[in-house]
């Protein structure tokens, strides 16, 4: 055994870890979003759903979990743990691919330059979403150590264990492929060394069946299935109809990425700036060099993984720009900014340190402010849910009618985020109220109301077209015979 060479790895492994739990170690604590109170409720549903969403390997792993008494919502803090541990040895994994072409770094500058390029792949606001859903935060973790395992297998040309790899990535996420496309093309960018040849050619289509084509197996393995009968339907499939429309969509949402990542950081266009230092940077180096086909080919480079950052985005049937798609504009700077490390002098390095070290401390503050306002409005949920729960006991208790069944509605403008959670954007920092209010209430009182449609006569004599801001349940409850009526504001 090389004592030497663990040493380095279990350093390595510190290292990324350690940055991955300053950005995410506050959901290390019990959260939820609308997706994990459903999962709480309908565990054994929820495998059937994974199942003909073709997340075979998530659907085992929660009925493992479901046979041991247990659910990945049982302690979504450790599934959050669980999920850094993952996503720390895929990032060790990543950088010993780079490092094979790329000299390995030394010195203090170059090593912190190296750390802060690699770790902005995973710890980045818009990859806030993988953490919101704790039902899921392991599914993500696996998925994304899958893909990287089969970035390591294809940089070693082993192709077939690397489709294996992407395709057992799939089986978890399909969006993980995607990430592992865009690293790809970075690696054969550098070892093509800058130019377009016939094995260039070779490799990136071979790199788009792999990956893009492993996703595309998954999708058919569904149709097969449910006419086998083994899932229920087939809950994924791709539409490629009004393509000019989605790119419109596409465009506008990366326009809002690089002006403040979806509201997720100030509106400084610090994303477009640092996309820009990278390019540039690269552009300007080739330039003075007079290597033309080499600006050629990168900038077909930065186009075609900007594009596969919408990809999925472009094949569903509506446009939707989720936060888990397009994390990877972050995997695009990443790669960027390591391309600008290869070529950069190590007086150019040292600069790199500076500012991608920089860069990487505005992603992990606002990361930490995310979690925080995650926090905020899962306490929100929880307690306003409690006042409802608290007036129903009331009320009881007062006339001795047991309270079954509640029906709830929205007011004329219901917003799905509280206004005091300022970093939101989907289902980031998403409220539970307004969404999946009778299964919030549920699940803070232990007990199980029936969900019934709205009265509307009781509803336009107690509540008409009000439109609360404010929370208030004397005047947003009414509960009648065994039925309360609410109205979220």
């Amino acid at each position: 055994m090389n004592f030497g060479r663990w040493k380095g790895f279990v350093n390595r492994y510190i290292v990324n870890a350690v940055i991955l739990v300053i950005a995410w170690g506050g959901m290390f604590r019990r959260s939820f979003n609308c997706d994990t109170l459903a999962h709480m409720l309908n565990t054994e549903k929820d495998m059937a759903i994974m199942m003909s969403h073709g997340r075979y390997l998530v659907a085992l792993q929660d009925w493992l979990l479901y046979q041991a008494g247990l659910s990945t919502t049982t302690h979504t803090g450790i599934t959050a743990m669980a999920e850094v541990v993952l996503l720390a040895l895929a990032v060790c994994i990543l950088q010993q691919c780079f490092e094979d072409k790329i000299i390995k770094p030394s010195g203090i500058y170059e090593q912190l330059a190296w750390i802060s390029v690699s770790s902005l792949v995973f710890s980045n606001v818009l990859f806030a979403e993988s953490f919101m859903f704790g039902e899921c935060a392991l599914m993500f973790g696996m998925a994304y150590l899958l893909a990287t395992v089969g970035i390591w297998a294809f940089t070693r040309k082993k192709y077939p264990l690397a489709f294996l790899f992407f395709f057992l990535s799939t089986m978890e996420y399909q969006a993980a492929v995607i990430y592992a496309a865009i690293v790809l093309s970075a690696w054969i960018f550098i070892d093509s060394e800058c130019r377009i040849t016939a094995k260039t050619v070779v490799l990136e289509i071979v790199c788009g069946l792999l990956t893009v084509g492993s996703g595309v197996l998954n999708i058919k393995s569904l149709s097969l299935l449910a006419k086998l009968g083994l899932v229920m339907e087939a809950g994924r499939s791709a539409d490629i109809r009004n393509l000019g429309e989605k790119a419109a969509v596409c465009l506008r949402d990366l326009g809002q990425i690089l002006a403040n990542s979806r509201g997720l950081l100030p509106k400084l266009y610090l994303p477009l700036i640092m996309l820009g230092i990278a390019a540039g940077f690269a552009v300007w180096k080739f330039w003075k060099e007079k290597k033309w086909h080499a600006i050629v080919y990168y900038l077909l480079l930065v186009a075609g993984m900007l594009a596969m950052v919408y990809i999925l985005s472009m094949t569903q049937y509506d446009t939707r720009t989720y936060p888990r798609f397009i994390w990877t504009f972050y995997v695009v700077q990443a790669m960027l900014f390591l391309i600008a490390f290869w070529l950069a002098s190590k007086k150019g390095r040292e600069v790199l340190c500076y500012i991608c070290g920089f860069y990487l401390l505005v992603q992990i503050l606002f990361c930490n402010i995310i979690v925080s306002n995650h926090m905020v409005s899962n306490t929100l949920d929880k307690t306003y849910a409690m006042m409802v729960y608290e007036k129903i006991v009331e009320y009881e208790e007062e006339t001795g009618q047991e309270v079954k069944k509640i029906a709830v509605a929205n007011d004329t403008d219901c917003p799905f985020s509280y206004n005091n959670v300022y970093y939101k954007t989907d289902q980031i920092n998403e409220r539970a109220l307004g969404t999946v209010s009778n299964t919030m209430v549920n699940i803070v009182s232990g007990r199980n109301f029936e969900k019934v449609p709205m009265d509307e006569t009781i509803f336009q004599t107690y509540f008409g077209d009000q439109n609360w801001d404010y929370f208030d349940a004397s005047e947003q409850l009414v509960i009648i015979g065994d039925t309360a009526y609410w109205v979220i504001f």
